[in-house]
């Protein structure tokens, strides 16, 4: 995808977005709704075409040619599986819908099942699933294919911790046995923890690229956010001492923070909080999240 524009209606979605997919990666698109995330993954399956700029697919333009558009699988974020049909109901219809000839569809049925671990609640109806294992459900339709290019939307949404792991070692042996994956998440820990490198969506454009500690380390160096829990509510004398010592107060009233440059930073905070009788619930570094990365990289591209 090379300087790519798009317009909808008299907005610009994505402005000049360039990005390349490595065989055998696993690619986290983070970004706020509404800024390009989902125009991307209709442009690389061919819904739609840029206005100018180029999109290729395994060397095609999946908007105009089938060939790039058969080796790739999208899962979207809805369940696209029918409630009162069995796991294995499912994923027959969806191989012939996708055209496997049909001596191929149980053991490919067989196979996506195995890589999901869905194998045992099979016979089971979708409607009767929790939420994590209509999930691989969902994902197990669309490995029916093999697909080199795998694309999901938020596939974690709404699952528990084992069902988001499992997914993980799903997504990992597929990555290892070649596949690329580009998905989108709202969850920086996730894409932390599976991702090879992400890419930060702001204003239409990829503000920042490249593997999640190195982006991090290019934002915030070694600084931390510390966290200041309160047993009870302040008052205006309590609010004024943690302003004076660099505290800012949050959503919660409870909670108020500040930045430190490394544990270094931090250590004279708790003993100075005591001084001032601050009841303290606790108190604790935190690594940026998404919304620092986020806040961040809009601050540069306002």
């Amino acid at each position: 995808m090379s300087e790519v524009h798009v317009r909808l209606g008299a907005r610009e979605v994505l402005r000049g977005l360039n990005l390349s997919l490595k065989q055998g990666e696993i690619y986290s698109l983070l970004g706020r709704n509404g800024t390009g995330k989902t125009t991307l993954m209709r442009l690389l399956t061919g819904q739609l075409r840029p206005a100018s700029g180029d999109v290729r697919v395994f060397g095609g333009d999946p908007s105009r040619e089938a060939a790039p558009r058969r080796m790739m699988s999208l899962v979207p974020q809805d369940i696209a599986l029918y409630p009162r049909l069995t796991v294995r109901e499912n994923l027959e219809i969806m191989a012939g819908m996708a055209g496997l000839p049909k001596r191929d569809i149980p053991s490919r049925v067989e196979e996506a099942m195995a890589l999901v671990q869905v194998e045992g609640r099979q016979r089971d109806l979708m409607d009767h699933l929790s939420g994590g294992y209509k999930r691989r459900a969902n994902i197990a339709a669309a490995l029916l294919t093999r697909p080199r290019l795998l694309l999901l939307d938020e596939p974690t949404v709404g699952v528990d911790i084992e069902a988001r792991l499992s997914l993980h070692r799903t997504l990992r042996h597929l990555r290892d046995e070649g596949a690329s994956i580009l998905l989108t998440t709202h969850d920086l820990d996730e894409a932390k923890s599976l991702a090879d490198r992400i890419g930060v969506l702001a204003s239409g454009r990829m503000a920042e690229e490249g593997p999640v500690s190195d982006i991090l380390r290019r934002m915030f160096g070694d600084r931390r956010e510390v966290v200041v829990t309160l047993s009870r509510e302040p008052g205006e004398t309590v609010k004024s001492v943690l302003e004076r010592l660099g505290l800012a107060s949050t959503e919660n009233p409870l909670e108020w923070t500040s930045w430190s440059a490394g544990v270094e930073g931090f250590g004279s905070l708790p003993a100075a909080l005591r001084r001032h009788d601050i009841d303290l619930n606790e108190i604790r570094l935190r690594e940026p999240g998404l919304e620092h990365v986020l806040a961040h990289v809009e601050g540069m591209h306002s």
